[in-house]
């Protein structure tokens, strides 16, 4: 894109140049013809005549307007386009001479466009542009050459002719992104030697485990190396293979012997390597009929130990644990129907507690009343569920004992309480009411009647109740 417009600028810029050309030709030719008239004009005397001077054609202001927007069209990409990069080409630390020689010239074209000289200041920005260019192509060059030559040593493993050409690479280059991952990759390869050693050793010794350790080591400082880590993959999969095969005749061994944890430890490390393989299926198999009697009796025993701790939440789940490994043990079934209905009479009177109103309902009581019962058949099984009957037949005392309820009003309300009976026109009167829900009712001729949702509490002595009718019709 700027060498077209380059060559657009040169274009227009030869066509002035030849509009200048024949404008000197002319100045030159009338000069000419002037000196050679001057013999003439020295011995004749003027005769008021007036003299004719030659008219000089100049540029005119149009064409230098051009020029200079030229320049500046030029200058503004210089700025914006080259010089970035020759700033980053880093030309101090590599070609001093020429980066003094670039700030001159642009020194003097910005001289003569001060000055006003157009013409100078275009030729200095296209011979600056013309060099800058040149300088950034040897900058790319020399950049090239040096990063493949080190991205070559790199790949080869050698550390100090890697080293040499990033380090050329980057003088011309600084803050290319490339060169910097590079040169980290050559200085990591200068840790990864020492493995690289070890782990060549090691392979001629046929030791994985070695070699697995120092390729893992090489991977970890890079793990961008295909080489290493195709074969560090390899070693993994025959040390995969050595220990399935290990762990699957340890198995097999420590059942012959009866030792059906050990046994189960080699199953489930050779199932972590290989989850698929069929030697697990036959594994597997014998471990079962091994385990199957001992894991029954284990959870019987914490069965037993739960009941006694009275966590029959985990007693119910070792039961069924025992059950699930031999379905027809009978103190299995027993004590998972027994767990059952333990838990749920704890649930059950659990449920009277957080809505203990509900006793204050007859129907509700009496079923209350059953349930205690039932209860009290397995009370002996669970000091909870002793706890709860205990709890819940004092609460239903509770709810049996009268509570005195103040009631107050303004001698002109007639009040009842509905389903318990009229108190008539009171000032103040003292009832004795269960625990629970009552509405209180109260008219009066001429105001609007008023209905009270009280709810008289099971754990207090007294409570006080205020009717009054005193809002008119």
């Amino acid at each position: 894109m700027l060498e077209k417009k380059l060559g657009e600028a040169r274009q227009r810029r030869s066509k002035l140049i030849l509009q200048v050309l024949i404008g000197f030709f002319i100045i030159i030719v009338a000069s000419a013809l002037i000196l050679l008239s001057l013999p003439y004009f020295e011995s004749t005397t003027p005769k008021n005549t007036t003299a004719s001077v030659s008219k000089i054609k100049k540029i005119s202001e149009s064409d230098l307007s051009i020029i200079r927007e030229e320049f500046k069209e030029l200058f503004q990409r210089y700025k914006s386009e080259l010089k970035p990069r020759l700033y980053a080409a880093n030309l101090k630390d590599w070609n001093q001479k020429t980066l003094l020689e670039l700030n001159e010239q642009e020194e003097y074209m910005m001289l003569y466009f001060s000055n006003g000289d157009y013409f100078n200041a275009l030729a200095g920005i296209k011979s600056l542009t013309t060099k800058a260019i040149e300088v950034i192509d040897e900058s790319d060059k020399i950049f090239k050459d040096n990063i493949e030559k080190a991205t070559s040593f790199f790949s080869d493993d050698l550390y100090h002719e890697a080293k040499l050409y990033i380090e050329k690479a980057l003088v011309v280059a600084p803050q290319s992104t490339k060169a910097q991952v590079l040169q980290q990759n050559i200085e990591k390869l200068q840790q990864i030697l020492p493995f690289l050693n070890k782990a060549n050793i090691a392979r001629a010794e046929n030791n994985l485990l070695n070699e697995s350790n120092s390729l893992e080591e090489i991977l970890k400082i890079n793990s961008k190396r295909p080489v290493e880590a195709e074969r560090l993959e390899l070693i993994k999969r025959m040390i995969r293979n050595n220990k399935f095969d290990n762990h699957i005749s340890l198995g097999f061994s420590k059942i012959e012997n009866h030792e059906t944890k050990k046994a189960r430890y080699h199953y489930q490390k050779a199932e972590k390597i290989y989850p698929e393989r069929p030697e697990l299926k036959a594994l597997l198999k014998q471990i079962l009929i091994e385990e199957k009697s001992y894991r029954t009796e284990q959870a019987l025993k914490q069965a037993e130990q739960a009941t006694r701790e009275d966590n029959w939440v985990r007693a119910m789940a070792k039961f069924e644990k025992a059950k699930k490994n031999m379905p027809s043990n009978e103190e299995a079934i027993k004590g998972i129907k027994l767990a059952k209905e333990i838990l749920r009479l704890q649930s059950v009177l659990a449920q009277y507690e957080k809505s203990p109103y509900r006793l204050t309902d007859n129907g509700v009581l009496k079923e209350t009343k059953k349930i205690l019962k039932h209860a009290s058949h397995f009370s002996k099984h669970s000091s909870r569920l002793r706890k709860k009957i205990k709890q819940l037949n004092e609460l239903i005392s509770t709810f049996n004992q009268l509570i005195s309820v103040i009631v107050t009003s303004d001698n002109k309300t007639d009040i009842q309480v509905r389903s318990i009976g009229k108190l008539g026109f009171i000032y103040n009167k003292i009832i004795e009411l269960k625990p629970g829900y009552y509405t209180f009712e109260g008219t009066r001729n001429g105001f609007k009647s008023k209905l009270l949702q009280v709810l008289i509490p099971y754990n207090k002595q007294s409570y006080s109740v205020k009717i009054i009718c005193d809002e008119p019709i």
